[in-house]
């Protein structure tokens, strides 16, 4: 999974998690913000990658990258936790959000990841 999709995920599931809208999220492997703002009004996302310069939108679970011309499939399993799918990479991943930090693990790079708002 590229980085800055696995950030866009992370934003996502924040934002559903928290019921609000996430502006951006703190990448702990990059050491720095990544400028995404993320939206989940019911099922309905709405996210914006502002350093890739590109939408991320779709019903839950069924997500279109715009940059990467790919699906990408985020399920909610309940309790803060998900379940995904990259079709680009074809990798992958779960993520589980704890407060305001999210922990990604991606198969495709057997590691996990951390972003928080």
């Amino acid at each position: 999974m590229k980085a800055h999709v696995r950030a866009a995920a992370a934003a996502i599931a924040l934002a559903h998690a928290l019921g609000r809208t996430v502006s951006n999220v703190y990448d702990y492997e990059a050491g720095g913000y990544k400028r995404i703002s993320a939206t989940v009004s019911g099922n309905s996302v709405n996210a914006y990658d502002y350093d890739s310069g590109c939408h991320i939108s779709g019903g839950l679970p069924s997500l279109y990258h715009y940059g990467e011309g790919a699906h990408l499939q985020l399920n909610a399993n309940g309790s803060g936790t998900y379940s995904g799918f990259d079709y680009d990479t074809s990798s992958h991943f779960s993520i589980s959000v704890n407060g305001n930090q999210a922990q990604i693990f991606d198969y495709g790079e057997g590691s996990y990841f951390t972003y928080s708002v």
